[in-house]
């Protein structure tokens, strides 16, 4: 390949690169920080009156199964799939998960752990629950890499095709994103 060639892939590559870098700095640093933008998340509350009631049948309820699972407190979630079986969750996500088919008389027990290695890079990647150490540390090199392409973009010297290969790959990452 001719030199003109290579300094054409090169830029080829650096526009869209520089795009996804971008976009995937300024996603981490706000994923980071994620509670202070409420967990990108809307909440609107109204007050219903409702006639009063007992929470009787619904301890009672509770009681039968936590009897059945072994379980001491109550699930975090309690769902009843197709009016047929009830899921008992507990824990963070379901960590622990009993699906309880009452006609079959069957109890499934499902018990939820991470994965190691990926999920210990998968945590350092998010920052998330992690010390504040490694999110300053995450911080500092997502803004460095924001501020490092933002000056490789500022001192080029662009061609339409540039502009173009610019915008394809913020499309992209866009796109990737909406899809993720």
């Amino acid at each position: 390949m001719s030199a003109a060639t290579l300094r054409s892939l090169h830029r080829w590559g650096g526009m869209l690169t520089s795009a996804f870098l971008l976009f995937y700095s300024a996603s981490g640093l706000i994923l980071n920080h994620r509670q202070a933008f409420s967990y990108f998340q809307t909440s609107h509350t109204e007050q219903r009156a409702v006639p009063q009631s007992s929470l009787a049948p619904i301890n009672q309820f509770i009681d039968q199964y936590r009897e059945l699972t072994g379980q001491q407190e109550a699930p975090s979630v309690i769902r009843i799939k197709d009016g047929k079986t009830v899921e008992l969750l507990y824990g963070s996500h379901g960590q622990t998960t009993y699906t309880i088919d009452p006609s079959a008389g069957a109890m499934q027990v499902e018990r939820k752990g991470p994965s190691q290695p990926l999920f210990l890079f998968n945590k350092l990647h998010k920052a998330a629950k992690t010390g504040p150490l490694w999110l300053m540390v995450s911080d500092v090199l997502s803004l460095a890499l924001i501020l490092a392409t933002l000056a490789i973009l500022a001192t080029m010297r662009y061609r339409a095709l540039d502009l173009c290969l610019l915008a394809a790959g913020c499309l992209l990452c866009l796109g990737g994103g909406l899809l993720g």
